[in-house]
């Protein structure tokens, strides 16, 4: 039998059946989520499948196979196409997602130095507040202290001049006292001279003769 006697379907099948291995070794590679080597070794196995039945085409001089060899050739390129389109989308989803996680990790890095600084600057300010307050507190003491200085002071000075007029009171008092008793002295001895002088007198007049 020649060989363009063979029937179309035939050589469709005997294609299939060289194919079955390829099938079984192509179904235990990995695949994830549509990626992987599986649907590489598939597009290629199916390229195979398309240049085997071109060439049975070719050797029957079958237009009609070779024409199902083209578009089977063209659906395993569109395939590949579109497994080169989708493995760009998921590197660039990827790099998007690393730059995204790289952004949000510096985010995290930004807010929590500014965290940081925020707590240093609430730190400074409390120990401001606390400087202050100590300052405040020690310039307190020291005005209570100097207000009693000069409150002792001003009440010692008072003293100091109740002292000093009860003093000179004292002094006027007693003076006034001695001039007093000097006084009474004076008016006493005056008297006495006074009467002394009034007797005399009496008696002078006694001894005189008495006129006819």
């Amino acid at each position: 039998m020649r060989i363009r006697a063979i029937p179309r379907g035939a050589v469709g099948a005997g294609v299939k059946l060289a194919r079955l291995p390829l099938d079984v070794a192509v179904s235990l590679l990995p695949e994830s989520d549509g990626g992987g080597p599986r649907p590489a070794a598939s597009i290629a196995v199916d390229r195979w499948e398309a240049t085997m039945r071109q060439l049975a085409g070719y050797a029957l001089l079958d237009d009609e196979l070779r024409q199902d060899a083209i578009r089977r050739r063209i659906a395993a390129d569109e395939r590949a196409r579109a497994l080169r389109l989708r493995n760009a989308a998921e590197e660039r989803s990827a790099e998007a997602d690393e730059r995204l996680a790289d952004r949000a990790e510096q985010t995290e890095e930004h807010r929590a130095a500014a965290e940081q600084r925020a707590e240093r600057q609430r730190d400074q300010a409390e120990q401001r507040r606390a400087q202050r307050a100590r300052g405040e507190a020690q310039r307190e003491t020291k005005g209570k202290a100097a207000n009693r200085r000069a409150k002792a002071k001003a009440e010692e000075a008072i003293e100091e001049q109740a002292d000093g007029a009860r003093l000179e009171q004292l002094e006027a008092e007693a003076q006034a006292l001695e001039e007093g008793e000097v006084a009474v002295a004076a008016k006493s001895e005056a008297q006495r001279l006074q009467d002394a002088a009034t007797a005399k007198k009496a008696a002078r007049k006694k001894d005189q003769p008495t006129q006819a």
